[in-house]
């Protein structure tokens, strides 16, 4: 089974590459993304957002923790990009639950945030 660290790399990829067939096959059929301007849309329209392009270019992360409760698990991190040539940062919070012998994201949550307000 992918680890949960291998599962968030691969959702970060998945962002930077528009790898729609990767989140058609690792997300929930109810996903739920809330984006960084508090609009949740569900798995079709984050599919279709994917699609487009990430409308970002060098897409980094770090993984600041991941809580594994059993079969349910949290991951919160921060990717940083770059929009029309300036630095950006969102943080993120992932869930995810344990699905046979692999992880399938629950939903997403994105805020934008300064680089200097994340503290572990």
């Amino acid at each position: 089974m992918p680890s949960l660290e291998e599962q968030n790399a691969d959702y970060i990829r998945s962002v930077a590459e528009s790898d729609v067939d990767w989140f058609r096959a690792n997300l929930t059929d109810d996903f739920l993304c809330t984006l960084g301007d508090g609009d949740t849309i569900g798995k079709a329209a984050f599919l279709e957002r994917i699609g487009m392009g990430p409308g970002v270019d060098d897409i980094t992360f770090e993984v600041v923790a991941i809580r594994e409760l059993g079969d349910f698990a949290l991951v919160h991190g921060i990717t940083h990009y770059k929009l029309d040539g300036k630095p950006g940062s969102r943080a993120y919070t992932d869930a995810w639950r344990r699905q046979g012998d692999s992880w399938v994201a629950l939903s997403a949550q994105l805020t934008p945030v300064q680089p200097t307000t994340i503290s572990t």
